[in-house]
Order: C-alpha cells, then structure tokens, then sequence
C-alpha cells in the first residue's frame, strides 16, 4: 500500500515588511483610486465582496496580481478562495510565497514596544486634563 505526502511547497516568510516590498502590493489609496479601485479600506484591503471586481481587474492587467489574507498574521501570494480579505500586487508572481508574520522572533519585541508606546500615549493624554 502506498501513500503519498502533500507535495505543495511554500517559501514561508516572516518579515511583514520584506513580504510586502517583494510582492509588490499596492497599499496606497490614492494609487488604488488612480487604478480606478474602490471599495477598499486606507490600507488597500478588498472584502470578498470586491473580489470579482479584483479578478476582472487582473485579467484586464496582467502585470497585477491577488495576495490574499488568509488569517491572523497569514498571508498568501495567490488567490485564495478562503481568504479574509485581499490585496493587489505588481511585484514577485511566485504563488508559493507566504508571509506569517507571528512567527517572526521579533514580533514578540515588536508587540511589547506597540503596546508601551500606546499606554505612554495614554498617561500623556490623562496626565494633561490635571494641568
């Protein structure tokens, strides 16, 4: 009896930034609206109501590309029928490209500095009104 393995090989990332930039997703709003892209968020995210927009978008544009949002920190290269949300891309095509940006070692410094920043932000705005 014999068996085989999922053979899907992927190039897992975990720098949000460098995932980005070699993707080349288009973030800007303004870009977006130029491209005559609407429905999205200030970050360049699409819902999955916008998603056959997206396609007709694609295949008029071959140089663009779907990134989809898959879960929490998950990322994908390609068009994912399951996805949370999704984003246009110009750069790097390669569909076995997927970003995790938890997993980074990092993220655990990143995370702790977000949050002392936000709470400093705050006292600064509570210790004001005592002035």
């Amino acid at each position: 009896m014999g068996a085989k393995a999922n053979q899907t090989k992927v190039e897992l990332l975990v720098n949000y930034d460098e995932f980005f930039v070699r993707v080349g997703a288009v973030r800007n709003f303004y870009e977006l609206e130029w491209l005559r892209l609407t429905g999205h968020d200030f970050c360049g995210m699409f819902g999955k109501a916008q998603l056959p927009a997206l396609k007709n978008f694609v295949a008029q544009h071959p140089t663009y590309h779907i990134v989809s949002s898959l879960r929490n920190g998950r990322y994908a290269n390609r068009l994912c029928a399951d996805a949370n949300s999704y984003l246009i891309a110009n750069g790097d095509r390669d569909p076995s490209l997927e970003l995790n940006f938890l997993l980074d070692p990092q993220w655990p410094l990143i995370y702790e500095e977000g949050m002392a920043a936000a709470i400093a932000e705050l006292n600064n705005i509570k210790n004001s009104r005592d002035s």
